[in-house]
């Protein structure tokens, strides 16, 4: 439980059950359960399930034999080393994850743009990193290196630890012409990107020679390990920060994200010089309550701010519509983060946070602050086409007519404009892929009949049933097809011996129905009633009734058909079986 709440804010669900929102697909409406006593989590959306093994392998991509060997740690157990012979050992070695073995190789690298920082051919890479404020702490808990100027520099080290130039090229440390392979990264301070278990997947670098003809900032390559655009630099260390305020705050730069750590803002993160994208947005809505967007008061950084918004719109994480709120704060003209903080320090710029604006709010002012009439129409024009892309309608309508009183037009003119927008994304007024696909999921979701969702949470909280005969007759009593398949699935399963399963039981159900009988499965209430077969025996009595109803509805509905063709003999005889089902029902209910 401990363990998913560092991922997931829970809420008390039931008598030993938990929900939120799911950390393995973007969602507004949390379907993510966890079941205490149990010890599993189980996803009605994505359909992710497991115990804490599974969950911590899927989120952090480890593998298993690593997450197990460091829960042992946390717990004090110390596992049992197997004696190995050397053929053992061999054969290990050739079983390890080609995962593992790749990131030994980025784990080498870094290590030794580390040392080549810290040796004498350093000195001018280290000269800039103090010169740019970054301590020997800071320089450690980020673990900043240096390549060096020559071509096949890291390549013989590597050489040397025995990893061939193909997986070094694989990872992006390498790089391949007509000529043969050379040093992807020369002359250049490297800034590892980390995951969230420390370890380095990839590379940003900053240029040292200001004359050279060379980018100034160059990433690694996408590779089996790093995408760029599913990584955020500095993440590793600012999660803990992030999950503490509830605010991550998103700057520009690598060493806009330095500067503000050695100030004590240990929440910022940078997108690795690119646009900011929904995967990135989505991987930081999993932590904080508020994304701050916080880029260069320059006219790049005004752009790169306003293309976050609409990311962040379809990424379905703000407004009304989630918990997260996203916000932009303005940065001073000419300034960045990197240059505010040094300046005026860490109390000025939380400050400047804490005053950020709602990121649609800031695009409408930049519509009303422009000076030209074609500006504004053409900033009117980028507010609309996020407005046709927000979901909640209250949230769209409100910002209709703030962006109609800026920009002083009738408000039915930007609702057309807003209309008009969304069908040209063939997706009928103001929705979005994901709310048109949450509609038509919504129109066949259907909640079954309580008391045949307590026999089947019954069944579950106390498998002990399973040998009752009453629990036999539920099968027969129940009406909703979808239960009955669940509930025959795991009857089976327990009468012929075998341990309760709910997560496969749940994959057996019916999609329609699967969050409901879920949920009633981990409200947990069921687990403490007194004596489980005298609840079963009420819910059993309960259903017969039901089942009796259903019959007598379904019986007057045939006599007036019957009615309505002429038969009478037909009708009469229905009549009679209605008569026998009202008597059936009132002997149910003494």
């Amino acid at each position: 439980m401990d363990i998913v709440r560092r991922y997931v804010e829970l809420k008390k669900a039931g008598t030993g059950s938990w929900k939120g929102l799911c950390p393995f697909h973007a969602e507004k409406t949390p379907s993510f359960n966890v079941h205490e006593q149990r010890q599993y989590f189980h996803c009605f959306g994505c359909g992710e399930k497991g115990d804490v093994f599974s969950f911590l392998v899927k989120i952090e991509q480890r593998s298993f034999m690593e997450v197990l060997r460091d829960l042992a740690s946390q717990a004090g157990v110390d596992l049992p080393e197997v004696k190995q012979s050397p053929a053992e050992r061999q054969a290990a070695a050739e079983a390890e994850s080609e995962r593992e073995r790749m990131l030994r190789v980025m784990e080498a690298a870094t290590s030794f743009f580390e040392a080549q920082l810290a040796a004498p051919v350093g000195g001018a890479a280290r000269a800039y990193v103090e010169k740019r404020g970054v301590s020997s702490g800071l320089r450690a808990s980020f673990r900043l290196g240096y390549a060096p100027p020559g071509w096949d520099t890291l390549q013989k080290h590597l050489a040397s630890l025995r990893i061939p130039g193909s997986v070094a090229e694989q990872l992006g440390l390498v790089g391949a012409n007509e000529r043969g392979r050379y040093d992807f990264f020369r002359d250049r301070v490297m800034l590892p990107v980390l995951d969230r278990q420390k370890r380095p997947i990839g590379f940003s670098s900053r240029l040292l020679d200001p004359e050279a003809k060379e980018r100034k900032y160059v990433n690694s390559p996408d590779s089996p390990l790093f995408h760029k655009k599913e990584n955020l630099y500095g993440l590793h260390v600012a999660l803990e920060a992030i999950r503490r305020s509830g605010t991550a705050i998103v700057v520009e730069g690598n060493f806009d994200v330095l500067s503000l750590h050695e100030a004590g803002v240990q929440e910022a993160v940078a997108p690795m010089g690119t646009a900011l994208t929904s995967e990135q947005v989505k991987l930081l809505g999993r932590a904080a309550k508020r994304i701050v967007v916080v880029f260069d008061g320059d006219a790049a950084g005004a752009r790169a701010a306003e293309k976050a918004i609409p990311v962040a719109v379809e990424a379905g994480l703000f407004f009304a519509e989630a918990d997260a709120d996203g916000r932009v704060a303005q940065m001073p003209a000419g300034v960045d983060p990197d240059d505010f903080v040094r300046a005026q320090g860490a109390q000025a710029f939380r400050a400047l946070v804490e005053g950020a604006r709602p990121m649609l709010d800031h695009l409408i002012q930049q519509a009303a602050d422009d000076a030209t009439i074609p500006g504004k129409a053409d900033t009117a024009r980028r507010v609309v086409e996020v407005l046709a892309k927000v979901r909640n309608p209250l949230v769209r309508d409100l910002y209709m007519r703030e962006l109609a009183a800026k920009l002083r037009v009738p408000v039915p003119q930007v609702v057309r404009m807003v209309r008009d927008t969304a069908v040209e994304r063939r997706l009928g007024p103001a929705a979005t892929p994901a709310s048109a696909g949450e509609v038509a999921e919504a129109q066949v979701l259907r909640d079954p009949p309580r008391d045949e969702l307590a026999a089947f949470a019954l069944l579950v909280s106390h498998p002990e049933l399973a040998s009752t005969e009453e629990a036999g007759r539920v099968l027969g009593l129940l009406v909703d097809p979808g239960m009955r398949q669940v509930y025959r699935t795991a009857l089976q399963a327990l009468q012929a011996g075998q341990r309760a399963d709910v997560p496969a039981w749940l994959d057996a159900c019916p999609a329609e129905i699967r969050a409901s009988v879920g949920a009633a499965v981990m409200d947990g209430s069921w687990e403490k009633v007194e004596t489980a077969e005298e609840a079963l025996r009420a819910v059993v009595s309960r259903l017969g009734r039901s089942r009796v109803e259903a019959e007598i509805v379904l019986a007057g509905r045939q006599h007036r058909e019957a009615l309505a063709r002429g038969d009478e003999a037909e009708a009469r005889s229905i009549s009679m079986r209605e008569m026998d089902l009202i008597r059936s029902k009132l002997g149910l209910a003494n």
